[in-house]
C-alpha cells in the first residue's frame, strides 16, 4: 500500500484447550492478523462482523464434535468459502480422515509444532491467493490462447492474421447482439470475456491436418476437403483432453464449442454435427458471420480478397442458410464498422 502498511491476512482461531489456543497465536502473530477465541459462540457472533481469510479450529471442544462448529460457520454468509484446517490430536487417525473428508484444506496435528502450523497456513493462503486472483487467471488464459492461435498461424500460412481479425470483427457483431432486448440475457456478462478469449482457438484442430492440405495453394479436392473438415473434431478432441486434465471451467467449455461448431449452418446443412437454426450456440452464430467475413475480403492463395460490399452481398444471399437470419441484419446494420475494421487491417499490412 502507498502509505507502507501491509496487509496482514485474516487467521481466526477456536480452541478451547487455552495452552493450545496460546500456542497457535504465539505461532502465527508475528506473520497474521489472529483473533483468537476459545468459545465457539464467541467466535461465531465475531464472524458475523468480520470474515477471516483462514479457520484454524480445533476438532474436539471440551467433549463435543468441532465439526458441528464447523457446520455453524457454514451457515454464516460467505462461511463456506473460508479454507479450514484442522487442528486434530496425532494418534487421531479417525478424525483426521474425517476432517479431509468433510472438506476441510488440510489439518495440523497436536502437540503443534510452531514452524509447521506457519508452513500450512502459508501454503494456504498462497493457495487463495492464486484461486481469488481473476487477473491472474486472466492474463493466463490471453497468454495461453495467443500461444496457441499463433501456433496455429505458424502451420497456416494461407490464411495468415485470420484468427486476430476475426476476432475484431466478432468483437464489433457480438457488441451489437448484446444491445438488442432479444439477446441480453443469451450471454450472461461474466461470459463475455471467456467468449471473446475463445475466438483465436476456433481452428485449433488445424495444427494436426496435414501440411499438404493445410498449405496447398489451389482448392481442396473432395477427399482433401473431408480431411480437412476434421479440424474441428481435432479441436473437440484437444480441449477435452485439458478439461479431463484439469477440470471443466466455463472458458474452456466455451472454447471446445468454438472449435467443434463454427462449421455449423443455420439451415442444418453444416458440419461436424448438422445442428439447425438455434441449436447452434449464439455466441457460435456470431462467430460464423466474423469468420466468414474475414475469409471473403482476405488474400487466398487461390484467390484474391473480395471487397467490403462483395462480402455484404454473399454473406446477405447466406440469410437464412448458412447464417442466422436476425444476426445477418445486425451485421448491416453496422456493416461501415466492419468496413473501417477492414481498412484499418489494409492500412497495418
Amino acid at each position: 500500500m502507498s502509505d507502507g502498511v501491509r496487509y496482514m491476512e485474516h487467521v481466526l482461531v477456536i480452541d478451547k484447550e487455552l495452552s493450545a489456543l496460546k500456542m497457535t497465536e504465539k505461532a502465527l502473530q508475528d506473520f497474521y492478523r489472529v483473533s483468537a477465541f476459545a468459545s465457539e459462540d464467541d467466535a461465531i457472533k465475531y464472524m458475523q462482523l468480520y470474515r477471516p481469510d483462514l479457520l484454524l479450529l480445533s476438532a474436539k471442544i471440551q467433549g463435543q464434535d468441532g465439526f458441528i462448529v464447523w457446520q455453524r460457520i457454514r451457515m454464516l454468509p460467505d462461511g463456506k468459502e473460508i479454507p479450514v484446517i484442522a487442528l486434530v490430536d496425532a494418534l487421531d487417525r479417525e478424525t483426521q480422515r474425517k476432517a479431509i473428508h468433510l472438506g476441510a484444506a488440510d489439518f495440523v496435528t497436536k502437540p503443534i509444532d510452531a514452524d509447521v502450523l506457519r508452513n500450512r497456513v502459508r501454503m494456504q493462503m498462497q493457495l487463495r491467493y492464486y484461486m481469488n486472483d481473476k487477473s491472474y487467471a486472466e492474463r493466463l488464459q490471453d497468454a495461453i490462447s495467443i500461444s496457441f492461435a499463433e501456433l496455429v498461424e505458424f502451420r497456416d500460412e494461407t490464411t495468415g492474421g485470420h484468427l486476430k481479425n476475426t476476432t475484431v470483427y466478432f468483437r464489433l457483431l457480438l457488441e451489437e447482439v448484446l444491445r438488442q432486448d432479444k439477446y441480453k440475457e443469451a450471454i450472461v456478462p461474466e461470459d463475455v470475456k471467456d467468449v471473446l478469449r475463445s475466438v483465436p482457438l476456433h481452428d485449433i484442430g488445424k495444427i494436426g491436418i496435414n501440411d499438404e492440405i493445410l498449405r496447398k495453394s489451389s482448392i481442396l479436392n473432395d477427399i482433401e476437403y473431408e480431411s480437412m473438415k476434421k479440424h474441428t473434431l481435432l479441436g473437440k478432441q484437444a480441449f477435452e483432453k485439458i478439461i479431463a486434465q484439469t477440470g471443466e471451467t466455463r472458458w474452456l467449455k466455451l472454447a471446445m464449442n468454438m472449435a467443434y461448431y463454427h462449421h455449423e449452418r443455420w439451415d442444418g446443412t453444416g458440419y461436424p454435427c448438422g445442428l439447425k437454426g438455434e441449436e447452434i450456440p449464439l455466441y457460435v452464430r456470431v462467430l460464423t458471420i466474423a469468420d466468414v467475413y474475414d475469409a471473403l475480403t482476405s488474400w487466398r492463395s487461390y484467390k484474391e480478397p473480395y471487397s467490403h460490399e462483395r462480402a455484404m452481398e454473399i454473406i446477405q444471399e447466406g440469410k437464412g442458410t448458412a447464417f442466422d437470419p436476425d444476426l445477418v441484419d445486425l451485421f448491416i446494420n453496422i456493416n461501415e464498422q466492419f468496413k473501417q475494421a477492414l481498412l484499418n487491417k489494409i492500412s497495418n499490412v
